[in-house]
């Protein structure tokens, strides 16, 4: 019976060799668009707010514990007071504890339903608030 035998590496650092540290290679030019080749600088702007149809959207409130939806109409200028009012007459029966979330973040009495980018048809859930450890 024989026994097959890896060859030997022999450390020896002085025989490795380390590229030469200098400038890093030229940049290869990449292809841009056709405006740029005679402009010096470009400026970026954000998408105003003009793509959304004016006039008032379409809102949902679910009641988190009794499982009742209730629809509302408002304005993007409308604030989530004016929402937690408006839902209050319909229920009066959750006024102590009236949390709303949307897309799974609580949300605050005095944010617009435009900071909030809500669309048409938003549901705002009800959720109640554990006071303790």
């Amino acid at each position: 019976m024989s026994t097959a035998v890896a060859p030997f590496l022999v450390y020896a650092p002085h025989q490795v060799q380390c590229p030469v540290r200098g400038d890093p290679p030229a940049p290869v030019p990449q292809p841009f668009h056709a405006v740029f080749k005679t402009s010096t600088h470009a400026s970026l702007f954000p998408v105003t707010e003009a793509c959304t149809p004016p006039g008032p959207i379409t809102v949902h409130v679910l009641d988190g514990s009794s499982g009742r939806k209730v629809s509302m109409s408002l304005e993007r200028s409308d604030t989530i007071g004016k929402l937690q009012k408006m839902f209050l007459q319909e229920r009066p029966d959750l006024a102590r504890s009236l949390n709303l979330a949307c897309n799974g973040k609580p949300v605050l009495e005095h944010q617009t339903l435009a900071e909030l980018r809500v669309k048409e048809g938003v549901t705002f859930i009800t959720f109640q608030k554990c006071v303790g450890g």
